[in-house]
């Protein structure tokens, strides 16, 4: 019997760790109630999420880093089973990014040329609003606190839905989303970038 209690408590208390919380409120992003910028070290964040990430560095082949007039390099530290990846930007070190595999695409060869392999298991919450319910452009659009765009491209009579931004506190928030579905899939947040 106390092999049995010791069992269960084991698996309740792995499935209660395991639950991650994103939130994205005022111009700050936290990570299980703790604020993290571009100057958290991946190892803070590691602790924070209880996962070990795996970094990759790549060149940016559009944007030049301005101080070493090469091009820019991008590190990411993925957390493939967490569904999530933290991106830091060498040409401005206030610039950080955070992208959230929410759904698994319809379409298996989409799904597999996705960054992230496993859907996030957590909470995400922008402005106030928690977005893992939030699947249709309908319910994305009915977020308060801020608005939501969609980008839509046309070919004779066939319309796609391609994109969309929630727009908050200036900062550029982009989603994903199922070409089959049209429903959200991921979301990317873009702290301290400006311009859209």
């Amino acid at each position: 019997m106390r092999t049995v209690i010791a069992i269960f408590l084991v698996v309740f208390l792995s499935l209660f760790t395991a639950a991650q919380k994103i939130e994205y409120n005022h111009d700050s992003l936290f990570v299980n109630n703790f604020y993290v910028d571009a100057q958290t070290s991946k190892s803070t964040i590691d602790s924070l999420l209880n996962a070990k990430g795996k970094s990759r560095a790549s060149k940016d082949k559009d944007k030049i880093n301005p101080s070493t007039g090469k091009k820019a390099i991008e590190t990411t530290a993925f957390y493939y089973d967490l569904g999530l990846f933290f991106r830091r930007y060498d040409y401005d070190s206030t610039k950080f990014s955070v992208g959230i595999k929410l759904y698994r695409d319809t379409d298996p060869k989409e799904d597999r040329q996705s960054e992230l392999t496993e859907p996030f298991k957590g909470e995400l919450y922008i402005a106030g609003n928690y977005i893992n319910d939030k699947r249709t452009i309908n319910q994305l659009h009915e977020l308060k606190n801020c608005s939501v765009t969609v980008s839509m491209v046309s070919l004779g009579s066939i319309s796609s839905l391609i994109g969309g931004d929630i727009i908050y506190q200036q900062n550029i928030i982009r989603l994903s989303f199922d070409r089959k579905t049209n429903e959200l899939k991921a979301v990317f947040i873009h702290h301290n970038f400006k311009d859209r």
